[in-house]
């Protein structure tokens, strides 16, 4: 995807065009947002986009300024500038700055500015400037962290992340949820950007989110009460937010678990938790061959996915996933042992779809590849 940058300073604007523009039908994808000059070409420097989408009119630096210091460091990068002002002498100033469009907000329209955006994808093009479409490689950090907590991905994504100790969880009334839509959302996923800078903000599900931070900011508490007073101004709700931190060598994963626990106030005696988990792996035991999902256990034996995540590495001392994988492989390692069939079967059968992660998979457990392991075994 081309990497847009948009700086504008009237926050409805920024979110109605982020929402409201089909993004991926030009190859591009808005990476950051920035309300000033000033950190829009922070921004620039930091993750150096294939295009720049401006107002001229911004507090600290204004948009003309910004894009005379970005055309000081990037000679073909696309800019669009998005402005009120309609005059021949802003024109002309920016006339030796290789401005690819200008529009004018007070005749703005979606036509428009895909219109803009189509020329833009194919002057991209004409320069050799092309876009990646690599999607493990573009996926935001943001996203992989969200798949890993819902435990929709296996492996470990913690590397570089032991630096976070603090998480903050925010979560509706479910008689809330239905009162704000994924714009809305945004609108909040910017309040919080403004107050808790150098954040990683991850989205869960259910209009539920969480936040990591490396250190306590000043008067979070005040920061935490003016988020909350200004989406209930706004959009007539509030979250409910509960602070953790994060115990020494304690992982996201469980991090997060323990924070979700504590959240939705959640008590399960020591017996009924045993019972619940004694019959999540007897379910296991029964459709391990099947495509058995975090959401398909949690929901079987009633639970929400991060409470269940919780209550199974209480209880087993291991990650749902590498329990499964543990049903799987033993059940493959007895096929192998004892009959003639192909490998690939073999493992397509007993739930490894992925073929290469089940090599990879087998021989960190027992040492040896799959082939070979059978030829020691037969």
């Amino acid at each position: 995807m081309y990497k847009v940058l948009f700086a504008e300073d009237e926050l409805l604007v920024r979110l109605g065009l982020q929402s409201s523009i089909p993004w991926s039908k030009y190859e591009m994808e808005v990476v950051a947002l920035a309300e000033n000059g000033l950190e829009a070409y922070k921004l620039f420097e930091e993750i150096h986009p294939d295009i720049l989408i401006t107002d001229l009119r911004m507090e600290g630096m204004d948009g003309l300024e910004l894009v005379k210091r970005v055309r000081e460091v990037d000679k073909e990068c696309a800019i669009v500038v998005i402005s009120c002002l309609n005059d021949f002498e802003t024109l002309r100033k920016l006339i030796p700055y290789n401005i690819n469009a200008y529009v004018l907000k007070a005749s703005i329209s979606i036509d428009e500015v895909c219109g803009v955006l189509a020329q833009t994808k194919s002057y991209l093009k004409s320069i050799g400037r092309t876009a990646k479409n690599n999607k493990e490689d573009s996926e935001k950090l943001e996203e992989k962290i969200s798949k890993y907590l819902m435990g929709d991905v296996s492996g470990n994504i913690e590397e570089n992340l032991d630096y976070l100790e603090h998480l903050l969880l925010f979560s509706l009334e479910d008689g809330n949820k239905d009162k704000i839509n994924d714009l809305a959302m945004e609108f909040i996923y910017e309040l919080v950007n403004r107050q808790i800078p150098g954040e990683i903000l991850v989205p869960l599900k259910d209009k539920e989110f969480c936040v990591f931070y490396k250190s306590t900011e000043k008067n979070m508490q005040e920061r935490i009460k003016r988020i909350n007073s200004s989406i209930g101004d706004f959009l007539g709700v509030s979250f409910k937010i509960t602070h953790s931190s994060r115990r020494r060598e304690e992982s996201l994963k469980d991090w997060f678990d323990r924070a979700y626990v504590q959240q939705y106030e959640i008590n399960i005696d020591e017996s009924s938790g045993k019972a619940l988990i004694q019959k999540s792996i007897e379910y296991m035991q029964a459709h391990y061959r099947e495509a058995l999902s975090l959401t398909d256990i949690s929901r079987t034996i009633g639970l929400s996915v991060s409470y269940f995540s919780y209550l199974f590495k209480q209880e087993t001392g291991k990650n749902y996933i590498e329990y499964l994988n543990e049903i799987r492989l033993l059940a493959t390692m007895r096929d192998l042992k004892n009959t003639d069939e192909k490998i690939v079967v073999v493992a397509q059968k007993h739930g490894f779809q992925n073929l290469e992660y089940f090599s990879r998979y087998f021989k960190k457990k027992t040492g040896e590849s799959p082939a070979r392991w059978r030829k020691l075994n037969r």
